[in-house]
């Protein structure tokens, strides 16, 4: 249900949006254009933002101590795998 709100207040931002651009007349054939750019613009900076997300993502998990053990952590793996 919130997501439902979520676009219905995205519509009224960009209805609102249009009409404060062209002085509060409403043109079918330019609100087409403006609706097209701008949905394209949301587009672009989505997926955008989801790449600079999914490289952070990718840096963190690749992290420099990964493999690397502990001296205590050590100790044990060589006291449960003594020959």
């Amino acid at each position: 249900m919130k997501l439902l709100y979520y676009f219905l207040l995205l519509f009224v931002v960009l209805l609102g949006g249009y009409l404060f651009i062209n002085n509060f007349s409403f043109d079918n054939e330019s609100f087409s254009g403006f609706l097209l750019n701008t949905l394209f613009i949301f587009l672009v900076t989505c997926v955008t933002i989801l790449t600079v997300v999914l490289l952070v993502l990718a840096v963190k998990r690749k992290s420099v101590h990964k493999g690397i053990m502990t001296i205590q952590e050590y100790y044990r793996y060589k006291e449960y795998n003594a020959d």
